[in-house]
């Protein structure tokens, strides 16, 4: 019996050992487990696990270096919530530029991004010295390539009275304005000539007329606007849509002044006929954000090459600049000259969006 007793307390070491061994194996390779866990589930995103410390995570460094750029958001997006870490990793990563810069924005050759991350290449046209240029823009010598002219283009969405657009202010310019039979409207040919201040002045001898005044012709009362003694310009508004004849007799209807006056032509007599408009309200009562255009905006019409590019370019056009409490300006674009004249004389009309 001792024989048999001894026998199994060998067998029962034996297997202590070995199930002491096989513990030890598992503890050991569960330790290795664990710790691959745990650096696994450091780089996993928060809402599946959190790093443990996040000191040494790659991740946590990596959104440390895009959180100092301020690129991207801590906030969940279209992916849900991942946390803070994997919210802005991602949100950098689908990041998509929202300007609205476009390829005419920018100078010529620079690149740029939009509302798209690839980058795109500018085609702005900017300003550049011009030696080449020995006569103004209406002499036959004169070229495009040789006086620097821009090629303008077609307006987009066009609209009517659209003559065509300058590549480099972005401003659209328009054909000229007629007058046909009271009827404003938009022409490549037949245009009109207007006053600046909607105002008739009338060519006369030696008249005498006091401002308040009224006189008829052609069915018109034309009310004189300053006092004139034995002046050669009478100066008259108008209330109601009427042209005077070309040249004929005013005849007195009320006021202080000469019962006749005769008169040779004057200025104005479409803008009579428009009902007394000024240049300003002419383009503004077109519609589509038309204007009259600025004695600088109508300069750089002409550097740009205006007289190359809009129809009768070599017309004398208002300009919505003053330089009196009388006087307005004009600019010339086939020569680029500009210089002020009275608002009550007469010049084309070009409006511009």
């Amino acid at each position: 019996m001792r024989a048999v007793n001894e026998q199994n307390f060998k067998i029962y070491k034996q297997m202590s050992k070995k199930v002491l061994i096989t513990l030890l194996g598992i503890v050991i390779i569960g330790g290795f487990a664990l710790t691959g866990m745990r650096l696994a589930l450091a780089e996993k995103p928060d809402g599946f696990s959190t790093p443990e410390s996040g000191i040494t995570s790659r991740i946590k460094t990596a959104y440390d270096s895009i959180a100092s750029l301020s690129h991207g958001s801590d906030a969940a997006g279209a992916w849900g919530n991942w946390g803070a870490y994997w919210n802005r990793l991602r949100s950098a990563a689908e990041f998509t530029p929202a300007g609205d810069t476009t390829a005419t924005d920018v100078k010529t050759g620079i690149t740029f991004n939009g509302a798209s991350r690839t980058a795109g290449t500018g085609t702005y046209p900017s300003p550049t010295n011009c030696s080449t240029m020995q006569y103004l823009d209406n002499n036959a010598l004169s070229t495009p390539a040789n006086n620097c002219s821009l090629t303008w283009e077609a307006a987009s969405p066009a609209v009517t009275g659209d003559d065509m657009k300058d590549p480099r202010t972005g401003l659209v310019w328009s054909q000229l304005l007629k007058n046909e039979s009271g009827t404003v409207s938009f022409a490549i040919n037949g245009y009109s000539q207007w006053t600046w201040d909607g105002r008739q002045r009338f060519a006369v001898t030696a008249a005498n007329a006091t401002a308040g005044a009224t006189y008829t012709n052609n069915g018109q009362t034309f009310t004189v606007t300053d006092t004139i003694v034995g002046g050669t310009n009478l100066s008259t508004s108008v209330e109601i849509p009427g042209a005077p004849t070309a040249s004929g007799t005013l005849t007195k209807t009320s006021g202080t002044g000469d019962d006749t006056i005769t008169f040779a032509s004057g200025y104005g007599f479409e803008n009579a006929a428009a009902g007394g408009k000024s240049a300003s309200q002419l383009c503004s009562d077109r519609g589509n954000g038309w204007r009259l255009p600025t004695q600088i905006e109508l300069m750089q019409a002409w550097v740009d090459g205006a007289y190359f590019n809009l129809v009768a370019a070599a017309t004398v056009n208002h300009a919505n600049t003053e330089s009196s409490s009388i006087n307005a300006y004009y600019v010339t674009l086939s020569s680029g000259v500009t210089a002020t004249q009275t608002k009550n004389v007469n010049a084309y009309i070009r409006c511009v969006r």
